[in-house]
């Protein structure tokens, strides 16, 4: 069995990332950073996913 050369790391991705977001984030209050989280969540590619309701799920239930 051959292997394949990795081409993608997503352990350094994920550290990456999440080192960007102290930096940008260290000197927030605990609002301000969720109102940065929050921002980056609405202007990413996954904001329309992130607003469906859960399939199988009442949205009331999401919401209640």
């Amino acid at each position: 069995m051959k292997r394949k050369t990795k081409t993608f790391d997503c352990i350094e991705m994920k550290r990456r990332i999440q080192e960007k977001i102290y930096e940008d984030t260290k000197g927030m209050t605990r609002v301000e950073a969720r109102e940065y989280m929050r921002q980056r969540i609405a202007n990413s590619r996954f904001a329309s996913f992130l607003d469906r309701p859960a399939s199988g799920t009442p949205s009331a239930a999401r919401h209640g």
